[in-house]
């Protein structure tokens, strides 16, 4: 009996509606679940739900409408039901990466025996996800460290955010949302600490500006922590306490040149809103859809009138405050409320 066909006749692994349904009923009499089953096929709307559910599953995990002909609107439902309750849905696509991984053997780990967790998931492909980007980003960060074991990279362009900080919940990192990336590396100094060998990542960050100071540690959860609960040795911590508090440190964005920033901006299609403030409440929501439309829109009115040169220029002076404002009576900006994570 191949692998497949165990598994498939595995009790364990099989669900029969009709034995779950029974239950309900006096005696196990079949014309009463019969009933039940039949009551419940008619729920209002449950057409809809079943077309919504297809949908999510196909943009979410790229499963096909079609995959689902020959089951019943129940199991469609059970299912869903089953992963959005007991799953997270980014340890799913996580997973689908990891196979895709595997099958075209970038997964130093193959004996899938070994891993006991989607933890141990997400860190092989984090090592995966290194060795498969290749060169394209190497001129998008700051490698601070690389050794046999750790790189610790300041990332300068979302796009190597993303890639560096990917298997991450770092807002930094968010798909679609440059927003929160724009807002670090314009203040401080970003780090992204990973072990090459297990997978395993931490993010500092330390801000520039003296008017609101933080010097921060978040795991691959995007949970504050202390530097010492972390994977980092002393001479890591030496590292990136040089690296974010040395003379002349400078924020993650002034590493990039004028004509580096022009092409990010060009990129992202943004604008310039991330230049002060804190991230607006309304673009914290699910409408971010809308929210691009709209930049967009601004974008191409801009694009007429707004020089593009005054503009970097503008950003320097900006940053340069940063290095230059124990000697300067200059007010900073100070947003209390914006913290790494949130």
């Amino acid at each position: 009996m191949s692998r497949a066909k165990e598994l498939k006749t595995n009790q364990e692994n099989n669900l029969n509606l009709y034995e779950l349904f029974e239950k309900f009923v006096p005696e196990k009499k079949s014309k009463y679940v019969d009933t039940l089953l039949r009551l419940m096929k008619k729920t209002r709307n449950i057409d809809e739900h079943v077309d919504e559910i297809k949908e999510k599953l196909f943009t979410e995990f790229n499963i096909p409408k079609e995959e689902w002909e020959g089951f019943g609107k129940l199991q469609i439902i059970f299912f869903y039901r089953l992963i959005d309750t007991m799953f997270n849905v980014s340890d799913l696509q996580t997973f689908q990466k990891f196979c895709e991984f595997n099958e075209r053997n970038l997964i130093k780990q193959n004996d899938l025996s070994k891993y006991n967790s989607f933890e141990d998931i997400t860190n092989s492909v984090s090592v995966a996800e290194m060795i498969s980007q290749g060169k394209d980003l190497e001129k998008q960060v700051k490698v601070v460290l690389d050794t046999e074991e750790w790189l610790l990279v300041r990332p300068l362009t979302f796009q190597s955010s993303r890639k560096y900080g990917s298997n991450t919940k770092w807002c930094t990192t968010q798909e679609n949302n440059p927003d929160y990336f724009m807002k670090y590396s314009n203040k401080g100094v970003l780090i992204y600490c990973i072990n090459k060998k297990t997978g395993y990542k931490v993010a500092s960050f330390y801000s520039l500006d003296k008017g609101d100071p933080e010097f921060s540690f978040w795991n691959q959860k995007d949970t504050r922590v202390d530097s010492l609960d972390t994977d980092l040795t002393d001479n890591l911590r030496l590292v990136i306490y040089n690296e974010s508090k040395g003379k002349g440190a400078k924020t993650n964005r002034f590493l990039l040149s004028d004509e580096e920033r022009r092409k990010e901006e060009k990129n992202l299609k943004i604008g310039y809103s991330y230049k002060s403030g804190s991230v607006p409440v309304e673009e914290l929501g699910n409408d971010r859809a809308e929210r691009i439309r709209n930049r967009l829109e601004r974008i191409q009115e801009e694009e007429t009138e707004m020089p593009q040169e005054p503009v970097m220029e503008e950003e320097r002076v900006e940053e340069s405050l940063y290095e230059n404002r124990e000697n300067l009576d200059v007010p900073t900006q100070s947003s209390s409320s914006f913290n790494f994570g949130n």
